[in-house]
């Protein structure tokens, strides 16, 4: 994600790039926020000059909470919003990624906001009854449709439980959250006037496909030939299989190493990153179109790629290659984006494709490739090479290997304080195993971190 802010900052100012200085107060970002809610979506970076150039925030984090509190408390209806800390040429940035509104007139202490080129002024009367006009065919969604028929208790009280504190300890909600799952509903706009919409189907239900045959996950392996040497299908609650889809994929796909005696005596590495596969889901899920006949989203595994597809289309006047790169974001069933994101299962919108190719590449594996047809959308994942020598590592190196899985994160002060080593030596050790690529460093300076991509087969 710093990479593509480096990049961005030497776009400039545009109607969906917005630059703010450090000095510059809640309310004043908060009124751009609201306006490119109102028009096409846009980043705001926050601790950045007018022309481009990172000054940072003290206290980055208390900031960027404080913003996202300051947001869902006086934009109105509550947006979805990624609110995040990054790290850009040494300095600490604010970076306010926003999606084109699906709820609008979006109003910021009850004005209404609007962005035309790089500026951001009061929405007219005029301006106002536009923005009314095209949100009115949001209403015509499949997602919010009300199910008659479907009350609170078809829903699935564990993971209506699971849902509230995932969403509370994510802390991006922005006010306390229900203790009443109704409240809650309501407070998630899956539940208006007496009504539970589709959304709430798909997110909530005890039984999904009770209602709509086609709210499941379908995950077949696939023989050299092509032939299905495995069927299976997955169904419940949308995060629910969401997780049990990843975990499915990892065990298919995993490979295994033995090492010399001294050494690891087995270790597994990814073949595919965590996080492609997840982000990979999560797109088919909140971008599919629900109307369509058939099973839904489905996972074609082969021996050297795997195919993620969905129903659907993209939107108008894209193509295949928007998707591997930076866009706006427009996920097509907006609510029930709202709450994988709220869950903290969509981090960076509308730059979840471009991490997914950097995420590949470092594993060593071709990039990604998304390709749109008449009814689907796909997204094909290549495995990762094998190597076929096992890294030599040293007995610290190779102890600290073992407290980690593949794909979790430590810092400089983890490995000095497992191996006994001081911070310089633990640099000299991490940067050998970068060479190695086994692990794989993110950031600069204090902020540095590191991931264990796993140990190669």
């Amino acid at each position: 994600m710093s990479d593509i802010i480096g990049k961005l900052l030497k776009e400039g100012e545009s109607e969906k790039l917005e630059f703010k200085t450090g000095r510059c107060r809640l309310d004043v970002l908060g009124k751009t926020i609201c306006g490119m809610l109102n028009q096409q979506g846009g980043l705001l970076l926050w601790g950045v000059d007018n022309e481009g150039k990172p000054t940072g925030l003290a206290n980055a984090e208390n900031r960027a909470a404080e913003l996202n509190e300051f947001l869902m408390h006086h934009l109105n209806p509550r947006p979805l919003l990624s609110v995040a800390v990054h790290q850009v040429h040494g300095h600490e940035i604010i970076a306010v990624e926003i999606p084109v509104g699906s709820e609008k007139p979006y109003s910021l202490s009850r004005k209404i906001w609007v962005r035309l080129g790089s500026s951001t002024m009061r929405a007219d009367r005029d301006q106002r009854s536009r923005i009314v006009e095209r949100s009115a065919a949001a209403l015509d969604r499949w997602e919010r449709e009300p199910l008659p028929g479907f009350v609170l208790e078809d829903c699935d009280s564990k993971e209506l439980q699971q849902a509230r504190a995932e969403i509370a300890k994510a802390g991006r909600f922005g006010i306390d959250v229900p203790e009443a799952n109704e409240e809650l509903l309501g407070k998630l706009y899956l539940y208006r006037s007496g009504q539970f919409s589709n959304a709430a189907v798909v997110l909530f239900a005890r039984d999904p496909r009770a209602w709509a045959p086609n709210l499941a996950i379908r995950i077949t392996t696939h023989s050299a030939d092509g032939e299905a040497t495995s069927d299976l299908i997955l169904e419940g609650p949308a995060v629910r299989i969401l997780r049990e889809a990843v975990a499915a994929i990892q065990q298919r796909t995993v490979r295994s190493v033995a090492f010399p005696k001294g050494q690891l005596e087995r270790a597994e590495r990814p073949s595919y990153p965590l996080y492609a596969l997840r982000e990979g889901l999560v797109n088919a899920m909140v971008h599919r179109d629900y109307e369509s006949p058939g099973l839904g989203v489905l996972v074609r595994i082969f021996s050297d790629h795997l195919i993620v597809s969905n129903p659907g289309s993209l939107p108008d006047g894209w193509k295949d290659k928007d998707l591997g790169r930076k866009h706006e974001s427009r996920p097509g069933n907006p609510d029930i984006a709202r709450v994988f994101y709220l869950r903290e299962l969509m981090d960076q919108l509308g730059l979840g494709a471009q991490r997914i190719v950097t995420e590949c590449t470092s594993l060593g594996a071709e990039p990604p490739a998304w390709k749109s047809e008449k009814n689907s959308v796909a997204l094909t994942l290549f495995r990762s090479p094998a190597v076929s020598a096992a890294p030599a590592l040293s007995s610290r190196q190779a102890d600290f290997f073992k407290t980690l899985r593949p794909g979790q994160e430590f810092k400089v002060g983890d490995y000095s304080e497992s191996a006994g080593v001081s911070e310089r030596q633990a640099r000299r050790d991490l940067k050998e195993l970068e060479k190695l690529s086994l692990i794989v460093r993110h950031g600069a300076g204090p902020s540095t971190i590191y991931r264990f991509l796993g140990l190669k087969s």
